[in-house]
């Protein structure tokens, strides 16, 4: 394991490293910023792993459980006159890209005396901590919204995990979770939780390995961990330099949780909030300047789609054989957009992560397919 320091994105306090702490005095976030001088990618990583151990020395955290986590294929597709690289997230064990995130901090949680830990999640990060608890041997304990989808909800349960329904939208169940910590008992959640984008960053690690660099990333944006984890870990590749710059990223963001996309420049009009994508259905993530930033300073912009924009993608990745949640085909929906308007160029590559699993969502999936009589 490399050399690490626990750092506050907003006033640049370091934190002490042997505790859980997921928010800094100041209201901040964390960060972990590692140590990579003189080193090179290639002499760091486990040639004879094929999952997330296979960086280890990468990772801020001991005792990774022996599961085969992370490595997702890659599908390639000619788009348009673009190469689009299809990762195949949703293909993980706990079936979405949160998996991990969530192997990473689950580890670390342990690692520093939990004996339980405290999430919030529209679904797929619950599922994910819960696969992920369950395999560590300890509690969980996940919050999350009453209307969230019922397939998600029994997983959660079958994984053991007490469920915690919130009347209310996904800013109300952040609250009622943080409420929640106590002793032993820590919280996780993504939203703040350093440790989770560290696992995160892996996904850009492996799409280096699979297919070299990339011209664009399109990543749906919610609490932006995704997108924070991916653009760490091509920052990170290009001081090991393995690659000469951070790809453009085009951040993706559903009607009626497009802030970030508006501060990015992106306009449109939407009539109702969107109800397909409630996977990044988050008004006011906490590191929202943070993404902000990073899709700045890789010359990357904002797409905002709605309901009606996500069905046909939708749609159009099962024909590709795909089996994904409405979440992912925010994504397509984007690339389509940005190739018409000319943001992602002609023979360009570009890799784009299918989040997750349309199998949680069938019922919802079936209704789509009526809507659209296909």
């Amino acid at each position: 394991m490399l050399p690490f320091k626990v750092v506050c994105w907003n006033c640049g306090k370091e934190a002490r490293r042997d505790e859980w702490r997921w928010q800094d005095d100041c209201g901040g976030a964390f960060d972990i910023i590692l140590d990579l001088q003189s080193r090179k990618f290639t002499e760091l990583i486990d040639a004879k792993e094929e999952n997330i151990r296979r960086y280890a020395q990468f990772l801020p955290v001991e005792g990774l459980l022996s599961v085969h986590q992370g490595w997702t294929p890659i599908v390639k597709k000619k788009i348009s006159g673009v190469e689009v690289n299809f990762k195949l997230e949703y293909l993980s064990l706990g079936g979405s890209f949160k998996d991990r995130g969530a192997y990473v901090s689950v580890a670390k949680a342990k690692e520093l005396g939990a004996t339980g830990i405290i999430v919030d999640s529209s679904g797929n990060a619950g599922i994910s901590f819960s696969l992920m608890a369950l395999l560590s041997g300890i509690a969980i304990d996940v919050f999350v919204p009453k209307h969230a989808p019922e397939g998600k909800k029994n997983l959660l349960r079958l994984l053991q995990a007490n469920v915690h329904e919130i009347d209310g939208d996904r800013m109300e169940v952040n609250r009622e979770a943080i409420k929640a910590e106590r002793e032993g008992l820590v919280y996780v959640g993504h939203w703040w939780n350093p440790y989770f984008i560290e696992g995160e960053k892996t996904m850009a690690y492996e799409a280096y390995e699979q297919i070299g660099g990339v011209d664009y990333v399109v990543v749906p944006v919610g609490s932006g961990t995704i997108l924070l984890g991916l653009y760490k870990g091509y920052q990170e590749l290009v001081e090991l330099q393995a690659l000469n710059k951070v790809p453009e990223i085009i951040a993706v963001q559903a009607c009626g949780y497009s802030e970030i996309c508006k501060e990015l420049g992106a306009r449109k009009e939407c009539v109702t909030k969107s109800k397909l994508a409630d996977g990044i259905a988050i008004t006011n993530p906490p590191r929202r300047e943070q993404i902000v930033e990073a899709v700045k300073r890789t010359n990357g912009h904002g797409i905002i789609v709605d309901d009606e924009e996500i069905k046909e993608p939708l749609v159009e990745l099962r024909k590709l054989g795909f089996i994904v949640e409405p979440t992912s085909a925010t994504a397509y929906a984007a690339l389509e957009q940005s190739i018409k308007e000319g943001f992602i160029k002609p023979k360009s590559k570009v890799l784009l992560p299918l989040t997750g699993s349309g199998l949680k969502l069938v019922d919802e999936l079936i209704e789509i397919k009526e809507c659209l009589k296909m």
